[in-house]
């Protein structure tokens, strides 16, 4: 625990508060127990309490050292995080109850003045070559591929083949893909796959081994030697369309092929300044962290760990790849992520005072577009999601988080900003 978010509690229940808690817990055992030689509800209380004592004395503290522990955090006015740790426990009979309880509580400080933070914001620009790019990736997404009499493979080829590639080690779960088209001497394809299915005729089957470098692009294979087993299925012609105004109206609902250079140019624009206010935004987050020196729980801070590493598993399983077989050192990526965790959470509490302060409140209107956006992601209908939302206790932490957002928006707009020419990987030039 942060030192400084720690208090300790000295807490004694008095004896007559303790007795009538046992008598009442015993009379619900009284009414439920069954006893040889006694009708459900008649045994005797003294026999119950015989009986069930350890259980009885069990519920008495789960009842009473909360409610105590409460009752004095709220008498300090103390906001508390977490469960307390309850040690030193003395509990006898007829006597007062007396324990120790250690809790954090969220720490004390002085909102400063957060108007006016300079921040360098990148101002985004597109390219006619960078429309020329995305309008010859929808091409090469609009490719047609036409079946060629059988010959022998040439560079430039495109051939269908099956794989499949085993690789040494428990952990390996080997490749296995019936039909994948294969660009013979293409930018993308593995070298050895050009080098080895070159010359090969439809139906022949190629063996051969690829050792993939350590930073090879797909953690699966990084670092792996695959021994594959490739056979050749057929041997395609690549036919890509013109660009013209027909292609335009075969991608949708466009006139001409203007009209499409325009939606692609507004479509990376608005790509690039969401990246560029995203970056913008979190230099906003550093700063208030910067401005303000408290210490903050370690509660807070290790549920913003698990979000953290909850993210990027996420992100993984995304990108097609199973975070339980890679070979990741979770320890370790957790370790380097505590600070980083540390100052999400210092941001945060600075945050939550703002919207104090700034009073700032979430209408149900923007609760509602919440609960779609994270309807649409998880494929539940928003009713579904608040339901469930509202059983679980969390919709009130969707609220709280849409007015942090808020209050981060309120300072964003009323920062000091530096404007930066944006550079080709998305960020500020410095």
């Amino acid at each position: 625990m942060a030192e400084n978010c720690r208090r300790i509690l000295d807490i004694t229940i008095p004896p007559e508060v303790v007795r009538k808690r046992e008598e009442a817990i015993t009379a619900q055992f009284q009414r439920h127990a069954r006893l040889p030689g006694f009708r459900p509800g008649k045994a005797p209380a003294s026999l119950i309490q015989r009986k069930f004592r350890d259980d009885i004395r069990s519920q008495v503290l789960q009842d009473l050292v909360p409610e105590y522990v409460e009752a004095q955090a709220r008498e300090q006015q103390w906001e508390t995080v977490g469960a307390p740790s309850v040690t030193e426990v003395e509990y006898a009979e007829n006597s007062a109850l007396r324990f120790k309880a250690t809790l954090e509580v969220l720490p004390e400080f002085v909102v400063q003045d957060y108007t006016g933070l300079p921040i360098e914001v990148a101002e985004p620009q597109v390219s006619d070559e960078e429309v020329d790019r995305a309008l010859e990736r929808l091409r090469e997404q609009s490719a047609t591929y036409v079946n060629l009499d059988p010959r022998p493979l040439q560079e430039g080829d495109y051939a269908s083949i099956s794989v499949r590639g085993t690789s040494p080690g428990k952990d390996s779960s080997g490749v296995h893909v019936e039909e994948v088209l294969c660009e013979i001497g293409g930018p993308r394809t593995v070298k050895e796959f050009t080098e080895n299915l070159l010359g090969a005729q439809v139906g022949e089957e190629r063996h051969f081994d690829v050792a993939y470098p350590t930073d090879f692009g797909d953690t699966r294979l990084a670092g792996k030697t695959v021994s594959y087993q490739a056979k050749v299925l057929g041997l395609k012609k690549k036919y890509l369309p013109e660009l013209n105004d027909d292609f335009a109206r075969e991608l949708g609902n466009f006139e001409s092929l203007e009209a499409v250079r325009r939606h692609v140019r507004d479509d990376l624009l608005g790509a690039r300044l969401r990246d560029a206010e995203q970056k913008a935004k979190s230099q906003v987050r550093q700063k208030l962290a910067q401005l303000h020196e408290f210490p903050v729980p370690e509660t807070l801070v290790e549920r913003q760990l698990d979000r953290r590493l909850e993210r990027l598993r996420r992100q993984l399983t995304a990108q097609g790849m199973d975070p339980q077989t890679l070979a990741l050192d979770w320890g370790k990526i957790r370790t380097s992520q505590r600070e980083a965790a540390r100052e999400d959470v210092k941001c945060n509490l600075v945050l939550e005072r703002i919207t104090r302060q700034e009073n700032v409140e979430v209408s149900e209107v923007e609760l509602e577009r919440e609960l779609q956006r994270i309807a649409a992601v998880t494929d539940q209908t928003p009713a579904a999601v608040r339901a469930r939302l509202t059983k679980e206790g969390k919709l009130d932490k969707v609220t709280s988080a849409l007015r942090i957002e808020k209050a981060l928006e309120f300072v964003f707009q009323s920062a000091q900003r530096t404007v930066l020419p944006y550079t080709q990987s998305g960020s500020e030039s410095s």
